[in-house]
């Protein structure tokens, strides 16, 4: 039997099946005569809302390990973010951004499957008793339920034939707007469980690189959440040996439109990621920004020895861009 497999936060997996989702067709059948755009989950529909969490971002589970410890060798688990965080405040009314019909409705998660072919994953919420498998619901009309207390927003995932996509990606969620400009900051060796500072030191065989990243929020959120960074939906890296390039640029990372299967997180992170308000050794750090280390996967062993330019450019899905550089000395 086929399944749909999505990733979640704390690696959670959406799993439905195909039959179920024929099943619930089988009635009269609900519809979609809306363009492949939707507008937002919650009430104004039509006006942009805060988004505290963004599309690809790294879920890390760190209980056991002190603070800005991770990494493959350590303990704990990771995902990718596979939606977004939309803040709502407890108990604000959700409802579905593409009409279909519901193919699953937990306390906590509702799942929406499309006659194109898509399904919507809400999660946090509350149930509306009426909300069952087999429902046809209709946006700006049913309500799917209600913001949990505790969680302050509501997750939105978005599957297109089987690829999670990003709600953010052009002609999807609409409207959104977003003036912000990505940057990198700060160039790693990630070569063990804490990455150190480049600081100009030659690299050579064995050698990883990851750039600091972040992305400043569209529209912030308030509390323990205000102005905290996001990942950057493209990272991508160029080396240059005194004017001439060495290469075309190569993407490091692209979040634009889909992500990478989970199996693919550390080739993506650096040791040292960890998300906004972190946890580890059981303790919460609410406000405390995320740190979110790319990789470049740049090999110094390929490289005759000598100085480089290092260039990384990152951008959102929006366009919005920066670039930055750095000297990079290969050693003998």
């Amino acid at each position: 039997m086929k399944r749909l497999a999505v990733t979640g936060f704390a690696l959670a997996l959406l799993l439905v099946p195909v039959t179920q989702v024929a099943a619930a067709g089988t009635s009269s059948p609900c519809r979609q005569s809306a363009p492949f755009a939707y507008h937002w989950p919650i009430k104004p529909f039509e006006a942009q809302h805060p988004v505290r969490s963004a599309f690809g971002e790294p879920r890390i589970v760190s209980d056991d390990q002190p603070f800005g410890v991770t990494g493959p060798s350590q303990s704990g688990g990771h995902s990718f973010h596979n939606g977004i965080d939309i803040v709502a405040p407890p108990e604000t009314p959700v409802y579905p951004v593409v009409s279909g019909r519901v193919v699953r409705a937990t306390q906590g998660q509702i799942v929406v499957h499309t006659d194109d072919g898509r399904s919507f994953q809400y999660r946090h919420l509350t149930r509306a008793p009426a909300v069952q498998p087999g429902r046809c619901v209709i946006p700006r009309r049913t309500v799917l339920g209600w913001t949990r207390t505790g969680y302050e927003h509501l997750h939105l995932a978005e599957i297109d034939n089987y690829v999670v996509h990003n709600p953010l990606d052009r002609g999807h969620l609409e409207p959104y707007r977003d003036w912000t400009r990505p940057n990198a900051a700060d160039l790693y060796l990630a070569n063990g469980s804490l990455p150190t500072l480049l600081d100009g030191r030659a690299v050579g065989p064995g050698d990883q690189l990851a750039v600091d990243v972040a992305d400043p929020p569209a529209a912030s959120a308030s509390g323990q959440w205000f102005g905290l960074p996001q990942v950057p939906s493209l990272v991508e890296w160029r080396l240059f040996r005194g004017t001439a390039a060495t290469m075309p640029w190569r993407a490091a990372v692209d979040f634009r439109h889909t992500e990478p299967p989970p199996r693919a997180f550390w080739d993506v992170y650096g040791a040292g990621t960890y998300q906004n308000c972190p946890r580890f050794e059981q303790h919460a750090y609410p406000g405390t920004p995320g740190r979110y280390l790319v990789r470049l996967h740049l090999h110094p062993d390929r490289l005759q020895p000598g100085p480089y330019r290092l260039t990384v450019r990152v951008g959102d899905v929006r366009g919005n861009q920066s670039t930055a550089s750095w000297r990079l000395v290969v050693g003998d």
